[in-house]
């Protein structure tokens, strides 16, 4: 064999050892954003049983208000500043989903899977979040007033966000079902607005509420296991702080 074919020969298998790899030999192109009429298109024929998947798409400001996603898989999409009030977005994929600024309010979110979604400074006021997964989750600043929160959040960020009247307490129409209700072990809800929220038995273990609005809250059945209480707002009008669980547990300022 020739020099000229040697060489060629191990070019040959350094591009395939690198491929084996997972070694790209350019970088893959910038992902564009999609426009409202390809997002309608792909969701037109796409059912709850084949759904449409958006992963790693940039659907970032369209007006998406009112759609039904049918399951949709979101999966690491940037929804930045989209606007999806009113959206039907039941059992979608919103992990690892960037939604900063985006509009959910009065939107279905019901049994939605969104580990680690992105949603500072999103509106989620009177969106319906039932049955959620929302572990990891980063909601600074959000407004999620009046909306029904359900599920799993545990240790996500949730500093100076607005739960004002919100429902997260525990669901009695599904007791049979076994207690449904808000599981927010270790979130930081610092400076949060919970004014008249309903915390009914909501696990609030290890929660950090430094600096919390917590008037007209009611924390009927709470478990305050290790939380934090310091400098709250309102605690002389926090209702059923006398039936939580653990109380004794939770740290004050006093």
């Amino acid at each position: 064999m020739s020099e000229r074919g040697r060489c060629l020969r191990r070019l040959g298998a350094l591009v395939l050892a690198l491929a084996a790899a997972g070694v790209a030999a350019r970088p893959a192109p910038a992902q564009e954003r999609l426009t409202r009429e390809q997002v309608l298109a792909a969701l037109a024929v796409a059912t709850p049983e084949r759904p449409a998947d958006f992963t790693g798409q940039d659907l970032s400001g369209l007006d998406l208000a009112g759609v039904d996603f049918k399951r949709a898989n979101l999966t690491r999409c940037h929804l930045v500043r989209t606007n999806l009030a009113n959206a039907r977005l039941f059992s979608v994929t919103l992990t690892d989903a960037v939604a900063t600024d985006a509009d959910f309010s009065g939107a279905n979110l019901d049994v939605a899977v969104a580990y680690r979604v992105d949603l500072r400074r999103a509106l989620l006021r009177h969106a319906s979040l039932f049955a959620v997964i929302l572990p990891g989750a980063d909601l600074s600043d959000a407004d999620a007033s009046g909306a029904r929160l359900i599920g799993p959040i545990g240790n996500a960020k949730a500093q100076r966000a607005k739960f004002v009247r919100a429902d997260l307490g525990a669901d009695a129409g599904n007791q049979s079902m076994g207690i449904m209700r808000l599981d927010a072990t270790g979130v930081d809800f610092s400076g949060a607005d919970l004014t008249g929220a309903n915390l009914r038995k909501v696990l609030l273990v290890r929660a950090n509420l430094t600096g919390a609005d917590l008037t007209d809250a009611d924390l009927t059945g709470a478990d305050l296991s290790g939380a934090l209480f310091k400098d709250i707002r309102g605690k002389d009008r926090i209702r059923g702080l006398d039936k939580a669980l653990h109380a004794d547990q939770a740290i004050f300022n006093d």
